[in-house]
């Protein structure tokens, strides 16, 4: 079959095929690029909370005490406008996850923030913190 044939043959169908084919790639490229607007997002606000305490989540059988550096943190959510003047430190729930940690004392973990269903996390400063064994008490 001559190179001529291969193209003529079924011509029609080819030439569909590679609009339809062009018409999808610049779809999807195009939802990739363009900004996806939330109409529900106008009426959201941003609420910053300071000094948040983070806790130390545990296994039950571990007696160790710690310490870690921060002992607080500033986090800033995204949420409806109506439900952000009410909310405070105490509907967050901030952590340090050690329960399945082997080397809990040294290493830096992450800040882990539960936040109230309607609410979005978006920064959390520091996002990490330092673990060291806490002194033994008297």
């Amino acid at each position: 079959m001559s190179t001529r044939d291969a193209i003529l043959q079924n011509f029609w169908l080819k030439l569909f095929s590679l609009v339809l084919a062009t018409m999808i790639w610049f779809a999807i490229f195009s939802a990739q690029k363009s900004p996806r607007w939330d109409w529900q997002r106008f009426d959201y606000t941003t609420v910053e909370l300071k000094h948040v305490p983070v806790t130390v989540m545990k296994s039950a059988r571990d007696l160790r005490t710690f310490r870690i550096e921060p002992a607080t943190v500033d986090i800033t959510l995204q949420g409806p406008r109506s439900k952000a003047p009410v909310l405070t430190p105490a509907d967050l729930e901030v952590f340090i996850n050690l329960s399945e940690a082997t080397d809990t004392v040294g290493p830096t973990k992450n800040i882990l923030v539960h936040a109230p269903p309607d609410f979005t996390v978006v920064k959390v400063s520091p996002a990490k913190a330092h673990i060291s064994p806490a002194p033994p008490s008297q």
